[in-house]
């Protein structure tokens, strides 16, 4: 229930908005705010109460990373390790506002933060206008009483109204490693992002890495240490409380490298599969349980776009490929093609966390371009071709270059976004192929789109850009027939 402010409280919680993208002091939320989920007349803010106001920066560093990833030892503390964000207890809570200063204003009531999920908590807001630029402020406290924590504030823009032909434009991005940083204060690609200003950008897996990175996260409150070391960088706290996000998981965000449900043998063991999931629904914005995670959300007339999930339902990656074996089970996959099939969206976009097309390392065995997965992903393929051919593009992940390829036989696009930094790119071991690549680049970066649905020739415009948002890449895409 939104409660009304008196002057007195309204000028001491937006104080500040005119310098939104900068950092209060005395915030207490060191994790930062991501805005997300952002729907015509809703959207989720994160937040979380720390102990700190700042990130512990002068802690111990645990950049080991692949085998020199080591566990944390008996007598180690996370809260002394560079980066550590402790949780504390205490209430938040939201004022929100359209950035024109005129509208309703909401204030969301002081709400207890559960030590259960870490302090962290997921604001639920609706009753907003499509296309609007909200302004927002989030507050904590101690206790009930207690004085506030100075704010911390951002913006967003809503979705628009389904019937709208309203242009959209967004980045996709992956593959973000602690030990690849790029800058002392994070990451170049969220401060070009930022800089950017898309409606949304999505995160499609791999946002920390559990199994590969130092210290080996083989129990809850090590996998949240990773959440707070990254998502506490000052590069991604300025982004994403401007930027609203959807976010996906694959393997090592989730639990470890190529996972699937029953796996026996994993590096971050004794952490489980359910603990993974638990953990991960807690750090953005994202469907409240027990929804499932997969989902797909529209973005005016021309835009509507596909968040499959990877993980959670998939066959064992050696089990024997054939007719029944599937990366997303039974029901997934009908309703992955029901939706598709039924979609008046003029480009149906899918962000797929691995590859579909491909091609991809020799040596990889989990997705719908190895073999592991091959009879689904050539199924699927035709499916396409043979319902929305010409209106589907794919994109995705998890691979460590920047492409765009084309299925042969089909005719499907596939644009794979590269990882967070050039540090953190390789070589496909095939390297170049040219049967399917029209663009290959060993570098990091992101996919910049843009939909317009006045333009005949430039409906959709599909860019590769490096880490400092300059373009190396543009497919564009005349509007379907």
């Amino acid at each position: 229930m939104a409660i009304p402010l008196n002057r007195r409280e309204l000028m001491a919680a937006l104080s500040g908005l005119s310098a939104f993208a900068q950092d209060s002091d005395n915030t207490h939320q060191a994790t930062g705010v991501k805005v997300g989920e952002v729907t015509p007349d809703s959207a989720v803010l994160w937040t979380r109460r720390t102990r700190t106001v700042r990130r512990f920066n002068e802690g111990v560093k645990r950049e080991g990373r692949g085998r020199e990833a080591r566990r944390v030892q008996p007598g180690e503390d996370l809260r002394t390790f560079e980066g550590a964000c402790p949780g504390a207890p205490g209430q938040a809570r939201v004022i929100l506002e359209p950035a024109s200063g005129t509208g309703r204003r909401q204030t969301l009531p002081w709400t207890d933060l559960d030590p259960r999920d870490d302090f962290a908590h997921q604001f639920r807001i609706r009753g907003l206008a499509p296309a609007t630029e909200y302004r927002f402020a989030v507050e904590t406290r101690a206790s009930r009483g207690a004085a506030s924590d100075a704010p911390l504030t951002g913006r967003f823009r809503t979705a628009p109204a389904q019937a709208s032909p309203a242009p959209v434009q967004f980045a996709l991005l992956s593959c973000q490693a602690y030990h690849r940083r790029d800058r002392p204060g994070g990451f170049a690609i969220y401060s070009s992002i930022e800089k950017w200003r898309p409606d949304f950008l999505l995160g499609c897996g791999d946002n920390v890495y559990y199994d590969s990175e130092d210290p080996v996260a083989d129990s809850v409150p090590v996998a949240r240490y990773h959440w707070d070391r990254m998502f506490s960088l000052p590069t991604l706290r300025s982004c994403l409380r401007n930027v609203p996000g959807y976010w996906q998981f694959d393997d090592h965000d989730l639990w470890d490298n190529d996972c699937f449900p029953g796996m026996q043998k994993h590096k971050t063991a004794p952490l489980t599969l359910d603990e993974g999931r638990s953990v991960f629904r807690r750090q953005v914005p994202c469907p409240p349980e027990p929804n499932v995670f997969y989902r797909t959300f529209r973005w005016g007339t021309d835009v509507e776009i596909w968040l499959p999930d990877g993980r959670n339902y998939r066959a064992a990656n050696d089990a024997p490929d054939g007719p029944e074996k599937s990366l997303w089970g039974v029901q997934q996959r009908q309703w992955l093609e029901t939706t598709l099939k039924a979609s008046q969206a003029r480009w149906k976009i899918m962000i797929n966390p691995n590859p579909i097309v491909g091609p991809d390392h020799a040596r990889k065995n989990d997705n719908h371009a190895n073999p592991a997965f091959a009879h689904e992903g050539l199924a699927f393929r035709k499916w396409l071709k043979d319902h929305v051919s010409g209106r589907v593009v794919v994109m995705n992940g998890d691979r460590h270059w920047q492409y765009h390829s084309v299925d042969p036989d089909t005719g499907l696009h596939e644009f794979g976004c590269g990882p967070a930094s050039d540090a953190h790119a390789v070589p496909p071991s095939r390297g170049e192929d040219p049967r399917y690549h029209r663009f290959l680049r060993i570098k990091g970066g992101f996919l910049a789109v843009r939909v317009d649905p006045s333009s005949r020739d430039h409906s959709l415009v599909i860019e590769h850009r490096d880490v400092d948002g300059a373009t190396v890449h543009r497919q564009v895409f005349a509007r379907p027939a």
